[in-house]
């Protein structure tokens, strides 16, 4: 069985994010609190685009998980 709770973290806030503050700053990872990965992100332009695309299927299917280990599958309250 599967362990993984739900985030209170909304996918709304964090898709906005992505797609207008993806790069230059990642803000989306450092909205679910995933500092280390927002900087690496950062520093490697988005892992030279495979960590943007990996993020937005991440984000639009419900897979991303903030800084807990939770699912952020929620698009709002």
């Amino acid at each position: 069985m599967n362990d993984v709770s739900i985030s209170k973290k909304n996918i709304l806030p964090t898709f906005l994010l992505f797609i207008v503050l993806s790069w230059p700053f990642g803000a989306h990872r450092f909205y679910l609190r995933r500092y280390a990965s927002a900087i690496l992100f950062i520093i490697t332009i988005g892992g030279l685009g495979i960590w943007w695309i990996v993020d937005f299927i991440l984000i639009v299917t419900g897979e991303m998980k903030d800084d807990h280990g939770n699912k952020v599958s929620r698009w709002v309250d």
